[in-house]
């Protein structure tokens, strides 16, 4: 009698709901949102979500163990778009998985709900002694991210269960960071060395078709030369998530340009596309953290970019997931390096996101390179191993590593672009993939070695 009990009380409350949930908004892909009122009438569902928050001590710090980070909440799949601004009605806290070190050891990253105003933030961040470092919109996927800072002697994954556990707030992260992924050699080669890009790629003949013409291909990474030889002319806008005015060229970010725009020494994979230029990483060797990276792709989309070059890598971060899928949903072509972690790594972000090319790297003999990241997430491989490159200052170098592979396959993006301004990523994806000729014995790689020519001619 008491199952039936239950049984008929649970029947009554979904009843109750079905006109609140009748006149939720439709959520993009499909289906009824959860309106605020829903989870007044449904407990079970209110519980569900406080066993995703974890629970405080007096003293704002976490258990010796602190629990597995919360899922997303929200009825949105996990590979569907997700725009923030439905978060700002949830309440989301991010913890670092188990093993997780790739964040900044004394700073997190929050979104308040929305209407939330700032003497209610202002008395939080006293509360929780928080000092705000940054505020950032990311009008991408309107919202406002805030930096905050705390003092020596508290862990990230305390102050976070503490914030998040404030009903103004929703969602709270680590302050992840990324690296780039190359290790270039420091031979000082001559100019007049040749690149074997070229040929394992065939530019020549793809550029016979498209050379990438009008394209904006944005490259996220460290200040490029726009001076080089060849380079220069080809930056149509430039951005600076650091602030600053007066930085100093480096070797990667210039790298990868003459990667993607080459026209002398270097036969870059789309010579006619149009750089944008968003410097989030200090210098060559220091990390980027994840507001400045978003701070860049959220630039890129505003100058309209059509292709993003992301040839850097690290953990998996919720708000660059919602940005690269808010950025996929305008057509954006989501390029990146698979990462330098060898044969058996855990996947590295943004590679691994749904909505990315992910990139591997081979060398001149179409043989992986040893340290090349692989995996189910990676699509295909280009040249990695010692492949020329522009340098500070009207240099050369040699680059190796998934970065240099990276800007080159955002080249042949650029070409198919160029053919096909309509292509959205999932189109593109295809096309890269079946223009890709297999490499013997290879597996983690994906469809094989980028061909630029086979991929022209694919796009009709």
């Amino acid at each position: 009698m008491r199952a039936l009990r239950v049984l008929l009380t649970a029947l009554v409350i979904v009843a109750l709901s079905a006109p609140a949930l009748a006149q939720a908004p439709p959520l993009r892909g499909g289906g009824h949102g959860f309106p605020v009122g829903a989870f007044l009438i449904l407990p079970f569902v209110a519980t569900g979500i406080g066993a995703g928050l974890h629970a405080i001590e007096q003293n704002n710090e976490p258990p010796s163990e602190p629990p597995p980070p919360a899922p997303p909440l929200g009825p949105y799949p996990p590979r569907e778009p997700l725009i923030v601004k439905h978060v700002a009605t949830f309440h989301v806290v991010n913890l670092p998985p188990k093993g997780e070190t790739r964040f900044l050891s004394n700073e997190i990253l929050v979104v308040f709900r929305a209407g939330t105003n700032e003497a209610r933030i202002s008395s939080l961040a006293k509360r929780q002694k928080l000092d705000l470092v940054q505020t950032r919109t990311l009008n991408l996927i309107g919202v406002r991210v805030q930096r905050f800072r705390f003092a020596p002697g508290r862990t990230v994954p305390g102050v976070l269960a503490a914030v998040g556990h404030q009903p103004q707030v929703a969602m709270v992260e680590p302050h992840y960071v990324f690296a780039l992924q190359d290790d270039t050699s420091g031979a000082k080669p001559q100019p007049a060395m040749l690149s074997y890009t070229e040929g394992l790629l065939h530019l020549s003949q793809a550029h016979k078709v498209a050379t990438g013409r009008g394209v904006r291909v944005a490259v996220i990474d460290s200040q490029i030369d726009f001076n080089h030889p060849e380079i220069d002319g080809s930056v149509v806008a430039h951005f600076d998530a650091l602030g600053t005015t007066d930085a100093k060229p480096e070797l990667h970010g210039t790298g990868m340009a003459s990667a993607i725009v080459g026209r002398h020494q270097i036969m870059g994979s789309a010579p006619a596309a149009q750089l944008l230029a968003a410097r989030v990483f200090t210098d060559d060797g220091g990390p980027a953290a994840s507001l400045d990276v978003l701070a860049g792709i959220d630039w890129a989309a505003t100058q309209k970019a059509q292709v993003i070059n992301m040839s850097f890598a690290g953990p998996a971060d919720p708000l660059l997931t919602r940005m690269l899928a808010a950025a996929a949903q305008r057509k954006i072509a989501l390029i990146a390096a698979a990462g330098n972690d060898g044969p058996h790594p855990p996947p590295e972000y943004p590679a691994a996101d749904p909505n990315v090319v992910a990139v591997s790297a081979i060398d001149s003999k179409d043989q992986v390179f040893e340290r090349a990241s692989r995996g189910p997430y990676v699509a295909l491989a280009a040249p990695g191993v010692d492949v020329l490159v522009a340098a500070s200052n009207g240099g050369y170098d040699l680059s190796t590593g998934t970065s240099v592979a990276c800007a080159e396959v955002s080249g042949i993006a650029a070409l198919l672009l160029e053919k096909r301004p309509d292509l959205d990523g999932p189109a593109l994806r295809k096309i890269l993939r079946e223009s890709a000729h297999a490499l013997s014995d290879e597996t983690g790689i994906g469809a094989g070695a980028a061909d630029a020519e086979a991929a022209v001619m694919l796009v009709k």
